[in-house]
């Protein structure tokens, strides 16, 4: 199976309302889909949880000013973080989305992560063919970029976004002592493992840390 990572860019007549209302705000750090109920039905709405952190009052607020969004739950877990279960309407664009991505083979890995910049990003698992036509039959308004092709070899959303010489950093860093505390090793030592120059091994960690953290379902 091969495991691919998906930019999806959305413009202004496909975005969903939700997306954008917490892409143009001030009020929140991070927006992540971490389960959904696909029904890819008529007659049903999609059940979705997601982990936000921000203002939960403004959130609300939005929420219940939306025609998409049938019902929900919000459940406060931090001063600035809350789950919050959506039953949502999906609009036609979604439902054909949806369907691209979930036929077949295929299979979305959680989190699907929304940012400001009005793109979501996640990994699909599945067979070639499969991802290739689920990428022909993405709706008119939203561009695909590919940022990752791989083997899928059942590691989780977290692993799953490094790349081969991030997740060797990580590894060289963790067995010498580089995250123990206090620290034991230094970038020199991880990067003389590595066969690298300092600076190039400090930027593998760098990207690597960033990467597990977006991933992370915080």
């Amino acid at each position: 199976m091969k495991t691919v990572r998906l930019i999806l860019q959305y413009d202004d007549e496909t975005i969903h309302p939700m997306h954008r209302f917490v892409a143009n705000s001030d009020a929140f750090d991070a927006y992540r889909m971490v389960h959904g109920n696909f029904t890819n039905s008529d007659d049903d709405d999609n059940a979705f949880i997601f982990h936000v952190v921000g203002d939960p009052d403004v959130y609300e607020t939005a929420l219940e000013e939306t025609s998409r969004v049938s019902d929900y739950e919000l459940t406060r877990t931090g001063d600035r973080s809350f789950t919050v279960y959506v039953r949502d309407v999906p609009a036609d664009v979604d439902d054909r989305l949806l369907d691209s991505f979930t036929r077949r083979s295929l299979v979305a890995l959680p989190p699907l992560e929304y940012r400001s910049d009005w793109t979501v990003r996640f990994s699909v698992v599945g067979e070639p063919t499969d991802i290739r036509r689920a990428l022909e039959d993405v709706p008119a308004g939203i561009e695909t970029t590919i940022g990752r092709v791989g083997e899928y070899d059942g590691s989780d959303a977290a692993v799953a976004a490094l790349t081969t010489r991030q997740r060797e950093a990580l590894r060289v860093a963790r067995d010498l002592g580089y995250f123990d505390v206090p620290r034991s090793a230094s970038v020199e030592d991880v990067a003389g493992v590595l066969d690298c120059a300092p600076g190039t091994a400090a930027e593998h960690l760098r990207k690597a840390e960033s990467a597990v953290m977006e991933a992370l379902e915080l």
